[in-house]
């Protein structure tokens, strides 16, 4: 009798804690739940995500959580859409950052404001860049937590640096003597190593080149500015370096796996890529000789990159007992040693400042020292373009661009082609 009454005690006195923790924070979590994630990340990641998993539950046992592997980006998206129309969907879900703003506006998210206000969370811990991209402008709230953030940097080969006197240039203005410098030719003036090599599969890996110099991929009148002037001047100086075998431009099939196994095998000095292969090129340089990274070279002190990679969201049609939950998680997740722990083995980064500092950044620094660099740099990641008909934009100029570095196309006459084109689309879309 006694054991029982003890029970029931101990029964009432959780409950009444529970009822005094909803009444101080109507976002806490007070009993048992079991919550859904799902996400785009693939096989290799598995065990780190049990291994997640169990250090969260450890610290949050009243919550359960189960990682559901839904596909890539593009099918993870397609499938929160179709959940959020079924009313069926989970209490947190990867999203890429393309579709953020639309999600939000739209009603799919949830605002993450006052679970922020309720937990006591600073926002300016996240990092301004990523932050920008998790809020909307119509109303000034973050709806998402930067998860697994990307932006495009410069790998270079530290040892031939060091014993070459080479420098990567920290400004636009001294690149032409930087690649004269780092290529090497042959007797017979062919390329027996190239300075750089320029990612042009993808828009992200060129764009702010241009538009850190004052190129308008869209102006405000609503017409492109990659014919203009400045844009000719810029493309002409890309296409001198190309045509005179000190860089070339990585586009069409392989692009990325031929450029990346050109670094590796110290045919190239450096190439602008993804930070979020930061282990890849770790692992696959095996210390062959040392790498490091370096920011985009800057343009009257513009520097700037462009985010890359998926935050986290709350379906805003999750139960409030989901949401609570799948806050918590959400927020343990990207920051402290959690995030660091994913951007060890995954390359991507930490979403916020706190994360890049202390101990635990230390460690990470002694295992791959680039990464120091690449968190040096975060202040320079600004926001894609939120607008649904930019990509398409983008797209055909990056078309324009591979025809006259790799087919050599007339500049001019291909950028004004292309800008009737890109005109043709915005005007379209409004």
């Amino acid at each position: 009798m006694k054991k029982i009454t003890a029970l029931l005690m101990a029964l009432l006195m959780v409950l009444s804690m529970s009822a005094a923790m909803a009444e101080a924070n109507p976002y806490a979590v007070t009993e048992p739940i079991t919550i859904e994630w799902w996400h785009s990340n693939e096989d290799q990641y598995t065990e780190d995500i049990k291994k997640l998993e169990a250090m969260f539950e450890a610290e949050y046992p009243m919550i359960d959580v189960v990682p559901m592997y839904i596909g890539s980006g593009g099918t993870l998206a397609e499938q929160l859409i179709a959940a959020h129309a079924a009313d069926a969907v989970p209490a947190v879900s990867q999203c890429n950052v393309g579709y953020l703003a639309e999600y939000a506006a739209s009603g799919v998210t949830t605002n993450l404001e006052p679970y922020f206000e309720a937990y006591g969370i600073n926002k300016d811990d996240f990092v301004k860049g990523y932050r920008q991209s998790a809020t909307l402008a119509e109303d000034g709230n973050m709806y998402s937590f930067p998860f697994l953030a990307s932006t495009q940097v410069i790998y270079y080969n530290k040892t031939i640096a060091q014993a070459e006197g080479i420098e990567v240039p920290t400004k636009w203005e001294d690149m032409d003597a930087f690649v004269k410098k780092a290529a090497v030719k042959n007797a017979d003036g062919t390329t027996a190593r190239y300075a750089m090599a320029f990612g042009g599969w993808g828009t992200q890996y060129f764009e702010t080149m241009f538009t850190n110099y004052g190129v308008e991929v869209i102006k405000e009148d609503g017409t492109t500015g990659i014919a203009d002037d400045i844009s000719i001047e810029i493309t002409k100086q890309i296409k001198d370096w190309i045509d005179n075998g000190y860089c070339y431009w990585a586009y069409g099939s392989g692009a990325s796996t031929n450029m990346r196994q050109d670094f590796w095998d110290q045919k190239v000095f450096a190439v602008v890529h993804t930070c979020s292969l930061i282990t890849t090129y770790r692992d696959k340089i095996a210390g062959a000789f040392e790498f490091d990274i370096a920011g985009f070279p800057a343009v009257d002190g513009k520097a700037n990159t462009l985010l890359s990679g998926n935050h986290l969201v709350i379906p805003k049609k999750a139960s409030q007992a989901q949401k609570n939950a799948g806050f918590l998680f959400a927020n343990w997740i990207t920051s402290g040693e959690a995030s660091l722990y994913w951007a060890e083995i995954s390359g991507y980064m930490p979403g916020r400042y706190s994360a890049m500092q202390g101990e635990a950044a230390e460690a990470l620094f002694s295992k791959t020292p680039a990464y120091e660099n690449l968190f040096a740099n975060v202040d320079n990641i600004q926001p894609t373009d939120a607008r649904t008909y930019y990509s398409t934009c983008a797209n055909e100029w990056m078309k324009a661009l591979g025809k006259i570095f790799k087919e050599g196309a007339p500049v001019e006459d291909t950028l004004e082609e292309a800008a009737e084109l890109i005109n043709e689309i915005i005007e379209d879309a409004q």
